[in-house]
């Protein structure tokens, strides 16, 4: 998704003078190009070269007179802007390097602007707001036609907007770039936006708990394969979520103060802080499917106590440990079911050792301890035996 802009330039203007030193001594600029421009030895003389093609047709006066008789206002160049898509920037991990925005430049040029004067200037612009990179050309277009001889005139200015907005969305369908769609966010890394009192606590080197929020839902929604692994890694980490009105929020336990929208937090992720019919077919689903599991180790673990009550002290070490079948592809990472899993194994564990010291008091402790010493008199004189039989064979 590439955005266009446009500013007429008039002739004796400080914007005429800020443009050349900006096209000319920027140090952001990475490439310069030029179209139609062959005879101009130092492309940073683009200004006086476009002037003198101008004066050759006339062009470096106004058409018309003003309403008031004066001169009217001269327009001679066009400044236009191709802003692409941070998203879609190789510096951000996109796939449009410099020379391919360069090369996108001059394919818009050639194609709409083909008997024109231009000039190019590719930047690495800088968002302070996000402190986001992109990359942006800057056009400077001479009004003379060299073909007709005629000035550039695209028709008024909304119409013209319009047209110029078509060519490129026309241009970013045949690159593969993203549409720009209405009500949406065209470009997460330039949304996700800190807040101005973050930005005020971050320079006093302070870091809120909302940043590490804002952590915490960035690494879920890199790990996670579906809303519901979203949602759990985040109730594993210790963040609630909900939906309201259509989003998703989340609310750090520890400061439960406050909740934030997902999508403020990080842009990346509408695909999980949006609400959908979708989504809340797939939540039903899941929790009737992690109700229908949980009634059923309930039960598994009420009928395995009853069992162990039931069986005499000296058969509980040989009856096997309590162990439910493996929960649902859909809530294997379900914190909540895991800590109820493990609630119920550590009841088992501990009825078996309950059950297992009843009726063992002092008469057990000696029997078992008699047991013992005469198991150990027997293997005693058992090797004496042997060492007596061999002394024998030996003699």
């Amino acid at each position: 998704m590439t955005i266009i802009k446009q500013q007429s330039v008039t002739g004796g203007t400080s914007h005429q003078k800020n443009l050349r030193n900006y096209i000319n001594n920027d140090e952001k600029v990475i490439f310069r190009a030029s179209q139609n421009m062959e005879m101009c030895s130092d492309i940073k003389q683009w200004s006086s070269f476009m002037k003198n093609t101008r004066e050759m047709f006339g062009h470096n006066k106004a058409s018309r007179k003003g309403r008031d008789g004066k001169e009217a206002k001269n327009t001679i160049l066009y400044h236009q802007i191709l802003g692409f898509n941070p998203d879609e920037c190789n510096i951000n991990g996109g796939q449009l390097s410099p020379q391919d925005c360069m090369k996108y430049a001059q394919e818009y040029a050639q194609k709409y602007y083909p008997n024109h004067e231009i000039v190019f200037a590719l930047h690495n612009e800088y968002c302070t707001e996000d402190a986001t990179h992109r990359y942006a050309v800057h056009m400077v277009i001479n009004r003379s036609d060299l073909a007709t001889g005629k000035r550039l005139d695209e028709g008024l200015g909304v119409k013209a907007k319009k047209e110029r907005a078509n060519r490129v969305r026309s241009m970013d369908e045949a690159w593969g770039l993203k549409q720009v769609e209405e009500g949406k966010i065209n470009s997460a890394i330039h949304h996700r936006q800190r807040s101005c009192v973050e930005k005020e606590l971050e320079k006093k080197g302070i870091f809120p708990y909302k940043t590490n929020l804002r952590e915490l839902v960035r690494i879920a929604g890199q790990q996670a394969t579906s809303l519901v692994d979203f949602r759990a890694l985040l109730d594993g980490w210790g963040v609630d979520t909900e939906f309201r009105n259509g989003r998703m929020y989340a609310r750090d336990r520890d400061n439960a103060r406050y909740s934030f929208s997902v999508l403020k937090l990080d842009a990346h992720l509408e695909s999980f802080a949006r609400d959908t019919d979708r989504e809340h077919e797939q939540l039903d689903y899941v929790t009737k499917v992690k109700n229908d599991y949980l009634m059923n180790i309930r039960s598994l673990y009420v009928a395995y106590r009853k069992e162990l009550q039931g069986l005499p002290a000296d058969k509980v070490a040989a009856f096997p440990k309590l162990v439910f079948p493996k929960p649902p592809k859909d809530i294997a990472n379900d914190s909540s079911v895991k800590r109820e899993i493990l609630a119920y194994w550590r009841g088992a564990d501990e009825l078996r050792r309950a059950r297992s010291s009843q009726k063992r008091g002092r008469g057990y402790r000696a029997k078992y301890s008699t047991g013992l010493a005469q198991d150990r008199t027997q293997r005693i004189n058992k090797v004496q035996e042997v060492k007596q039989t061999k002394s024998r064979k030996d003699r």
